[in-house]
């Protein structure tokens, strides 16, 4: 059921109707039973395995309280659980092939079984979620959930049950055990569908146009000169990044329509002048997620430089087979680790300079432009599924082979900085968001706003196709 569908827009009103209407008592069973509806289009029998997994998480985190004693092995119990469920529905294909590859045999080969194997959607951001909340409860730093509704609500709460935000327990479990106590408050209604709104803009105007077009190019990857690559790649930039953070608005939006924060999960990442500040603006609950349960485990930076990169690039390669079990995947994680280690060298490196070097205007247009780049070089392997396909694609775009320039480049090149223009003015809106609010509320009347927001909605239902695009991230 997608966001910009008519059937979760009947879902989300009835939903937030008798939510506000009805005793606040029934909310944790009107929304379990929302995300059951919400979740139960993509099939029962993952609706079922989706439940029974986060029963056994949920008694496992339960048992740690109760019997102490054994918290390790409730603690392995859920975490395997949970792991071995992502594991098989994602991985299984991808590893036996290689198995298969490597030892030369014919395992499972034309298994009727694996050949069938659908993707459960959310998989990946719930089965984080369910790991995060084990090891939380392990560390004693949040209280084990009691009530079984209240955690089925935590983990599949169908505003970011898909593609996210991954929630955290401490932060959002305490928002789900007060529910009934939520009321009606018009600043929340303004911030929500201010949130759905922005996404709808982003997906239905922007990332689904863009969409035929990055099809198109990534079609004939051998055919692309190297301009048509650099033109290529930039496109999908910007499609999947209007494409996902649309998804995290809208959640974001949804959310607060009940009265629940969710984290945002994008802050303008194309501004970022290196690999640690895009990490802290791209997928951010991932990002953070990787750090608090891979990368500080490991080591973190408490064994010095040399190890402290090893992690990283360690932690970063999770993240890419997290995206998907291709070994595309797997070389765009190690990309951005090698990407986040070169950078905490050259800090290292740089860091007796004079303070003026790094802090002039010229030096942040400079590291944010290059940064772009090679940003934009690692969405070729997100893309691309033919591993040496990617490898020769980029390979054309750093050597600048094969130019054949012509007139019409300039047009696309143009295009593509307007679509950074949009991407600043999102940051510029971002960042001085109250004062906006504050001077649009105050000094544009009223008919005139009224006038904008029919434009607004006229022009979505104008973009909003009968058969509607899918999200990237619920390959995911």
């Amino acid at each position: 059921m997608l966001f910009h569908s008519l059937d979760f827009a009947l879902l989300l009103i009835a939903t937030l109707i008798i939510f506000y209407f009805f005793p606040p008592k029934t909310r944790i069973y009107l929304l379990s039973l929302s995300d059951i509806l919400f979740y139960i289009v993509s099939g029962v029998e993952y609706l079922l395995l989706f439940i029974v997994v986060s029963a056994i998480v949920y008694f496992c985190a339960l048992r740690m309280i109760f019997d102490s004693h054994y918290k390790k092995i409730y603690l392995w119990t859920g975490i395997l659980i949970a792991l071995s469920n992502l594991i098989f529905f994602k991985y299984i294909g991808f590893i036996l092939t290689n198995i298969n590859h490597i030892l030369h045999l014919n395992l499972f080969q034309g298994n009727i079984l694996l050949s069938h194997l659908i993707l459960p959607i959310g998989i990946s951001f719930y089965t984080f979620q369910l790991v995060a909340y084990l090891v939380d409860v392990f560390k004693e730093k949040i209280e084990p959930c009691r009530s079984i509704l209240t955690f089925w609500v935590f983990v599949s709460f169908f505003g970011h049950l898909i593609a996210g935000p991954i929630m955290r327990g401490k932060v959002y479990l305490p928002q789900i055990e007060k529910i009934e106590y939520k009321s009606f408050q018009i600043e929340n209604m303004k911030y929500g569908f201010y949130y759905i709104v922005l996404g709808l803009i982003k997906k239905t105007i922007f990332a689904d146009t863009l969409a035929p077009k990055v099809d198109f190019y990534f079609s004939q990857t051998a055919n692309l000169n190297s301009l048509e690559g650099w033109f290529a790649a930039y496109l999908f930039a910007f499609q999947l990044y209007f494409d996902f953070s649309a998804y995290s608005d809208m959640a974001v939006g949804i959310g607060r329509l009940f009265g629940l924060k969710l984290d945002v999960n994008f802050r303008t990442p194309y501004i970022s002048a290196n690999a640690t500040e895009f990490w802290k603006r791209w997928h951010i609950t991932l990002s953070n997620w990787i750090k608090d349960y891979v990368y500080i485990p490991l080591g973190g930076s408490r064994k010095g430089l040399f190890f402290q990169c090893l992690f990283i690039i360690a932690a970063m390669t999770v993240s890419g087979i997290w995206h998907g079990a291709s070994w595309t995947f797997v070389i765009w994680g190690l990309y951005h680790g090698l990407l986040i280690t070169g950078h905490k060298i050259y800090t290292v490196l740089t860091k007796n300079l004079h303070p003026s070097y790094t802090k002039g205007l010229f030096y942040k247009v400079f590291s944010v432009v290059l940064f772009f780049q090679l940003t934009t070089i690692g969405w070729v392997f997100f893309r691309v599924n033919n591993i040496n396909e990617a490898f020769a694609l980029v390979c054309r775009m750093i050597k600048l082979s094969h130019l054949d320039y012509h007139p019409v480049y300039l047009t696309y090149f143009l295009f593509i900085a307007l679509l950074y223009l949009l991407h600043l003015a999102e940051y510029f809106l971002t960042i001085h968001r109250k004062s906006l609010v504050f001077f649009w509320d105050k000094y544009v009347p009223e008919y005139l706003r009224a006038a904008i927001y029919t434009i607004i909605l006229l022009v979505l239902i104008l973009f909003i196709k009968t058969e509607q695009n899918t999200f990237i991230y619920f390959q995911f």
